[in-house]
């Protein structure tokens, strides 16, 4: 019984693991220059940055999922060490917060360009 349970998280994670192995970082957006864009412009790059914010969290959460499989896999195959756990931890950890501060500056400067734009509607 143990074998059976053993072999059936082995294919379960052998078989899902591809679809979390590869977190892509989302592609750069571009922010709209809120001083210069017409409406159609502004708008249209402020659906891009949402966009690319809905990006970002599926990969942070790809990145959870990452490493919660990698950790299991090591555990499965009798790998696991608590050095070996926390050097992924430290990798993926890093992976995660690069994605918070990048979101973090987005958000900073579509702020900006925000007000740039309603300053420029206003000047109008």
């Amino acid at each position: 019984m143990k074998q059976f349970f053993k072999t059936t998280i082995i294919l379960s994670l052998t078989i899902t693991f591809p679809l979390f192995a590869e977190c892509n970082y989302p592609t750069k957006v571009e922010i709209p220059n809120g001083a210069s864009s017409t409406t159609e412009e502004f708008m249209s790059g402020y659906q891009a940055v949402k966009a690319w914010v809905t990006d970002m969290n599926e990969y942070m959460i790809c990145v959870d999922k990452e490493t919660t499989a990698s950790i299991t896999l090591l555990k499965i195959n009798k790998e696991h060490t608590p050095e070996v756990e926390n050097r992924i931890i430290e990798l993926q950890d890093k992976k995660y917060n690069a994605a918070v501060d990048d979101q973090q500056r987005v958000a900073q400067l579509l702020n900006e360009q925000v007000r740039a734009y309603k300053a420029a509607q206003a000047a109008k």
